[in-house]
């Protein structure tokens, strides 16, 4: 790469973007560096779960939602703590930046961006009719990821792991009756006209929250000039004014609101009400100090980490 450079043409690299969901942050990057390099690094795109694809990539932006690999950042997808990805983003920046222990869980890339999907919720099928309550979710068969399984069995839900790309088919088919999905995703599978139309968003934090990372394979990044490795460092993932964070953040809420008024024109908004809500966390809660112990069991600062994230999610939701 760098004898490209040399000869006076353009560092050739591939971008590849596991999920879009629609957003734009992809393209923000990729501008923002060409422009800050001066046109000396060009991107080709590639998108998809091929795994040839992100192998062949230089640069990837993923969710590293699935995976015991990363216990502390696990503890982001905890429910009922972020308000909003512009909030989640600058959190988890800020997060990397404190914790060396974080750092350290996701040294086995070079991590250049860190921030939060936009907001989730639980959408139920047709047959299986709205969830207002515990007991509207006693028993359903919901599309979960390891990460928030005891949650979803202290609220009543089976867990099911099933791919990303068979939700649609498996609700149509009856096999599912809910799934725990992003609310944008939600709007690209058109769930809402077809075979999940109530979406419920318990209160004003969203259900859980995945991690998104953008990373670059080491043999890339040590492959790069000084210089320009300085220019990616200073746009992610160190602190909550990164500009990686910034953006993400506020390109994934942006595109929220179409989704939303998707939903409200094809579906159903279901509201829990307050006092509902109240039985919904406290029947969460031993799942969620299992979680911490566990995680701090491992010789990880679990309880430290879930506090800080905490007071950031309160700070930065008055700015």
């Amino acid at each position: 790469m760098v004898s490209e450079e040399l000869n006076g043409k353009p560092i050739e690299l591939v971008f590849h973007n596991i999920h879009e969901h629609g957003v734009e942050i992809m393209d923000m990057w990729i501008n923002e560096i060409e422009t800050r390099t001066g046109g000396r690094i060009r991107f080709a795109k590639t998108s998809g779960e091929n795994s040839e694809l992100i192998a062949a990539a230089d640069v990837v932006r993923d969710v590293p939602a699935m995976s015991s690999r990363y216990p502390l950042l696990n503890l982001v997808q905890v429910p009922f703590v972020f308000p909003d990805s512009t909030v989640g983003s600058k959190v988890i920046a800020q997060l990397y930046a404190e914790f060396r222990e974080l750092r350290e869980e996701l040294s086995d890339v070079k991590v250049i961006g860190l921030g939060t999907g936009a907001l989730m919720a639980i959408f139920s099928s047709r047959d299986w009719g709205p969830i207002c309550t515990l007991e509207d979710f006693k028993g359903a068969r919901t599309r979960s990821l390891t990460p928030i399984d005891g949650v979803i069995e202290a609220l009543g839900g089976k867990p099911l792991h099933v791919g990303y790309l068979e939700i649609r088919q498996l609700l149509e088919k009856g096999q599912l009756d809910a799934t725990v999905l992003g609310i944008l995703p939600a709007y690209n599978f058109k769930l809402a006209e077809g075979p999940a139309p109530y979406c419920t968003i318990p209160g004003a934090r969203s259900v859980t929250m995945h991690p998104i990372r953008l990373y670059m394979k080491r043999d890339t990044w040590d492959s790069l000039p000084p210089d320009i490795r300085v220019i990616i460092d200073e746009m992610g993932p160190d602190g909550k004014d990164c500009w990686y964070a910034v953006q993400s953040g506020t390109d994934a809420d942006n595109h929220l609101v179409e989704a939303m008024e998707y939903i409200r024109q094809n579906g159903e908004m279901v509201k829990v009400a307050p006092g509902e809500l109240d039985r919904w966390h406290q029947q969460i809660q031993p799942n969620l100090e299992s979680v911490v112990n566990e995680v701090e069991a491992q010789g990880l600062p679990a309880r430290k980490f879930f506090k800080r994230m905490n007071e950031l999610v309160a700070e930065y939701s008055q700015i």
